[in-house]
């Protein structure tokens, strides 16, 4: 394939029909989440996305992502960095395709242990026609509670708040009573309960109790009042969490990215050193800026 030929409007579509190819062959269970799964549910107004997105069986996740290195993907080069939200996807791309394939393990908003809140979805799947082919996607109340999550983890973005208007219309005013027990059984299953406490009162759905760890429901808020400047807040988080005689090397790898590190997709090709340093200055200025709104959003909060 040619990347200059093939359109990111059928790049993306592709993309979903051949994880759900990978999947197959190999006995992998694996649902294609978002995008067009979520149009298809009448759940997402259509627009054209620039990654398929797929949540496989986390017990066969490195497997998956195994075949697809052997069809030519491959991750981003960078280096593994603090998040406040934990890990839960890798990015493969191709140098012939214009569309990224994010392969999911887990999906944030979920508390319950990733096998358990993957059987959630996984029992209830429904078969959706992709690019002319037949995948395996969550049924449309587990799509729900996917663009639910998705929505409400960051409601500053215009595109979320419409996402989560319209799934909440769909609850309340489309769904038959049996997808919403559907729906609210997932989101007990999953341990998606705190997550999206306030999104089931709204849609006149009762409570299924809080779930998660205090520390991972912290991390989570603090993402969702940080959206914008999540990963410089996650660097400040690890070098506040760490050792008085660990802090200087994680305060080092808070600023310092070498050539080796800076992010690319090509493994082969260092950056120059003019390339390097503009990576570095760019940060360096969204960073501090960064630091900059978080202290001043802290101050506001401790003069409450």
């Amino acid at each position: 394939m040619d990347a200059e030929v093939l359109e990111l409007s059928v790049a993306t579509p592709l993309a979903h029909a051949l994880a759900a190819d990978v999947a197959r062959r190999r006995g992998i269970r694996a649902l294609s989440i978002k995008g067009p799964v979520a149009e298809y549910h009448g759940l997402r107004a259509p627009r054209m996305s620039a990654d398929a997105d797929v949540l496989v069986d986390p017990a066969r996740f490195v497997e998956f992502c195994d075949e697809l290195a052997g069809r030519g993907w491959r991750t981003r080069v960078g280096r593994d960095t603090p998040s406040l939200l934990p890990q839960h996807s890798a990015t493969y791309i191709h140098p012939d395709w214009p569309c990224d394939i994010d392969v999911h393990w887990m999906f944030p908003g979920f508390f319950a242990d990733a096998e358990i809140a993957f059987e959630a979805l996984w029992m209830s799947r429904s078969t959706v026609s992709i690019a002319n082919a037949r995948v395996f996607a969550p049924s449309r109340p587990g799509t729900a509670v996917v663009m639910a999550l998705h929505a409400v983890r960051d409601l500053r973005a215009e595109r979320h708040r419409s996402e989560r208007v319209l799934v909440l219309k769909a609850l309340t005013h489309s769904f038959t009573e049996n997808e919403r027990d559907e729906f609210t059984s997932i989101v007990r299953e999953g341990g998606a309960g705190w997550a999206l406490k306030e999104f089931l009162a709204q849609a006149g759905l009762p409570s299924v109790g809080d779930d998660g760890d205090e520390d991972g429901r912290r991390g989570w808020d603090i993402f969702r009042s940080n959206v914008d400047d999540a990963s410089s807040v996650a660097w400040w988080r690890q070098v506040g969490e760490a050792r008085w005689w660990q802090k200087p090397a994680w305060l080092w790898r808070a600023v310092w990215v070498s050539r080796r590190d800076v992010p690319r997709n090509d493994a082969d090709s260092l950056p120059s050193h003019r390339e390097a340093w503009r990576y570095r200055l760019h940060r360096w200025g969204r960073g501090w800026r960064a630091t900059m709104r978080h202290l001043h959003g802290n101050g506001k909060e401790r003069a409450r």
